[in-house]
């Protein structure tokens, strides 16, 4: 047979030389070897060669020891594009960490790492309990798919308990790990432990009598058995997703009582914060309805914080490590023998997402987080499993199941999530408010040619994130965060008609260190609320001064406020300029307004002019003082009493003329008489800590030596109209005010 010659250029046989795969080492991304750390439970991301093939044979395991008792455990977890995540559970002291990557049956890499582990026990934890009917079964919803009707391995109290605890120390360790990623230090709640049998491992779960069984310090889950019988806790009109239920909060309120009738740790003066699962929640197919479910949470700082959940995806959680990547990714249906809450809960893990991820919503609750972003909208209901492995059906997902930086700036204030070294969180710091204003550029404040507008936000606290976003656009987010010590209180933005559309909607979002909150539906709308009004075709400058409540202060936007304005001169109904001839200062239990009576017979209010239903606004006041004002006298002084007593606005008024007479009533309650005034702040048997009180929440407002009060100013809320905000408008003296400034409509409260 003749042999054949291939071509030069044939491909028949021609060797392609492979690509090399970049190995990269195995290495971990979020510890460093010899880091201490806080919390039981914690979440390692790391990093390692990307595999093309073999899939599914590829992992990583993590073997943990402790160096007393030489214990030792060893989890597989799964790789995917050369990313790995794993949880480990620690034991106090140092703990010696082995990551072993595993390829094609053998090991491709390893590298080992020390960690220190130091709890915090002088810290209050996050406590667990499950409410148990009187006469309950002891069993929870489990279909068929888990063996529930063969099976008491993942309904029996016993599993219930391990699930819960299971799932605990997963809320840990995102926690931690969400605080860490931004730039809070890894801090997380620490949970009330005691010593027991280790359910946090596969053997513990396949007990044969004469076996060891590994104890341990573990997360202790309280069994309170309630009050009330199953077919109470099952009644339809208890049950939170029961549209037609006459009383949908009654859950949290049984639970909340059989808590505090178990007496300690959850009597209410020990102010605890309580995760609390409902084990004798149950489907019913017949109505369709989860019953003896609601997911509740409430935070009551001087009682029981409360949050809970109803058992009835608890089938789905894991009860130990090794389940977690299992847990996380099956996709098997749960069938129609168990509820699918939310109509999300299609899969096992999808319940497993809903179940976990919106109880710690109810747990965030009770730690006092709002419904802001993230785990506290709903967000751990696709990217749950995110934050704890890496999977192939996670890389088009954003992870939304994190906690919002306003929550975590709020949790930072609680004792539950202190670090060593934190500084004292003061009452100031608590209670700075973000303010958001218009900074104006230009030489002369007098005078408004050449004058534009400009972004100033500020907060003495220190500001941790703006977001300026115009109309439907994505919002521009700039982090002030610093890891070292963020201490920004100032943050300007100047030229801003020449940076963003004034036709849009341009939206303000500022968030302080204390995780408080400023929004500004729209800054276009806010460049109208000048400190100063600019009188048209003139001059003048009427100069504005105020005092608002703390409340005002610290709101979120002013969407239910009402802002007034009047001057002391007002055009009459003949056409005629007629001045004010007294002012009746209207203060209640709080200050509820103003009314200024002119000498035609006309009145304005300092405040709504009328009610919603077109009636004129009455104010009422039994402490209220009216006061003649003579026409050769003017105010020079009003003074305003911020004192929250629980209205949430002013609190009380008095103002001076020029002759000496004081009139109105301050509402002070360091001050038994403050009726009058003669010119001194306080009598000689005055305590000096009620001086002291006084100086801080009583302020004057004043015009300037070559000024005089012309009008008033503020913002009232919307409803019962209580003054939260009181202001002066203040000219220069001598000059007499052009006409057209009487019929601006700013200008006048009619």
């Amino acid at each position: 047979m003749a042999k054949r010659t291939l071509d030069s250029d044939s491909t028949a046989e021609r060797r392609v030389k492979p690509t090399l795969i970049e190995k990269r080492p195995l290495n971990i991304t979020n510890l460093n070897d010899g880091d201490v750390v806080h919390q039981t439970c914690l979440v390692i991301h790391g990093e390692c060669q990307d595999f093309d093939h073999s899939e599914e044979t590829n992992y990583v395991s993590v073997s943990t020891s402790e160096m007393l008792t030489r214990s030792h455990s060893t989890q597989h977890w799964p790789l995917n594009k050369g990313q790995w995540s794993a949880l480990v559970m620690l034991s106090p002291g140092l703990n010696k960490l082995a990551f072993k990557l595993h390829h094609v049956g053998g090991v491709s890499d390893s590298l080992e790492i020390a960690v220190n582990y130091l709890p915090l026990l002088q810290l209050p934890p996050l406590h667990l309990a499950i409410l148990v009917a009187k006469d309950s079964p002891l069993l929870i919803d489990c279909p068929p798919t888990k063996f529930g009707s063969i099976s008491t391995a993942h309904s029996s109290i016993d599993s219930a308990v391990s699930k819960l605890r299971m799932s605990a120390y997963m809320w840990q360790a995102l926690t931690a790990e969400d605080f860490r990623q931004k730039g809070l230090g890894r801090r997380s709640f620490r949970l009330e432990e005691e010593w027991a049998p280790n359910t946090t491992i596969h053997k513990n779960h396949q007990y044969v009598p004469g076996d060891n069984i590994q104890m341990g310090c573990m997360a202790k889950v309280h069994i309170i058995r309630s009050q009330r019988t199953v077919a109470e806790l099952r009644d339809a009109n208890v049950a939170q997703q029961n549209s037609r239920g006459r009383d949908r909060d009654a859950l949290h309120r049984y639970f909340e009582q059989d808590l505090i009738s178990s007496g300690a740790p959850f009597e209410p003066k020990n102010r605890p914060v309580v995760a609390g699962l409902i084990l004798d929640s149950h489907y019913s197919s017949q109505q369709s309805l989860i019953t003896a479910h609601a997911a509740l949470g409430c935070h009551k700082p001087d009682g029981v914080s409360l949050g809970i959940f109803g058992s009835h995806l608890t089938y789905s959680w894991p009860r130990f490590l090794e389940e977690i990547p299992s847990c996380l990714t099956d996709l098997t249906p749960p069938g129609d023998t168990v509820g699918n809450d939310n109509g999300e809960c299609d899969t096992m893990r999808g319940a497993c997402f809903v179940g976990q991820g919106a109880f710690l919503h109810e747990v965030g609750h009770a730690f006092g987080a709002g419904h802001t972003t993230g785990i506290m909208a709903r967000g751990y209901s696709k990217s749950w499993a995110m934050n704890f492995i890496q999977h192939k059906n996670h890389d088009s997902l954003k992870n939304d199941a994190k906690w919002d930086l306003q929550d975590t700036l709020q949790f930072k204030l609680l004792p539950h999530f202190a670090l060593p070294g934190d500084e004292l969180v003061t009452e100031k710091f608590q209670r700075a408010s973000v303010k958001v204003e218009v900074s104006l550029e230009g030489d002369d404040p007098m005078e408004s040619e050449g004058k534009t507008e400009g972004l100033k936000i500020s907060c003495s606290a220190g500001l941790a994130q703006v977001k300026i976003q115009s109309g439907k656009d994505n919002p521009v987010v700039h982090d002030l965060m610093d890891d070292a010590k963020p201490a920004c209180t100032l943050f300007q933005v100047v030229e801003m008609r020449e940076k963003y559309d004034q036709t849009q909607p341009l939206k303000i979002t500022a968030l302080g260190l204390n995780g408080k909150i400023r929004v500004v539906n729209d800054f276009w709308a806010m460049c109208k609320d000048l400190p100063f009004i600019l009188i048209p075709d003139s001059d003048v400058v009427l100069q504005k001064q105020s005092v608002r409540s703390y409340n005002l202060e610290s709101a979120e936007d002013d969407d239910n406020f009402l802002k007034w304005a009047m001057l002391l001169r007002q055009r009459g109904k003949d056409g005629q300029l007629h001045r004010a001839t007294s002012i009746d200062l209207r203060v209640g239990c709080t200050m509820d307004g103003a009314v200024v009576h002119y000498a035609d017979g006309q009145h304005a209010n300092c405040g709504p002019a009328r009610r919603a239903n077109g009636q004129l606004h009455r104010f009422g006041g039994h402490a209220s003082k009216s006061n003649e004002l003579p026409a050769d006298e003017h105010i020079t002084r009003v003074k305003i009493c911020k004192q929250d007593d629980g209205w949430g606005s002013l609190s009380g008024i008095q103002m001076t003329l020029s002759n000496g007479t004081t009139w109105g009533h301050l509402n002070f309650s360091g001050n038994e008489d403050d009726d009058s005034d003669d010119g001194s702040d306080s009598d000689e048997n005055s305590d000096y800590e009620d001086d002291q009180k006084k100086e801080s929440v009583v302020v004057t407002l004043e015009p300037g030596e070559d000024e005089v009060i012309v009008g008033f100013f503020g913002k009232s809320v919307k409803g019962s109209g209580y003054t939260y905000e009181f202001g002066i408008l203040t000219a220069p003296k001598g000059v007499e005010l052009p006409e057209k400034v009487y019929d601006i409509a700013e200008l006048r409260n009619d």
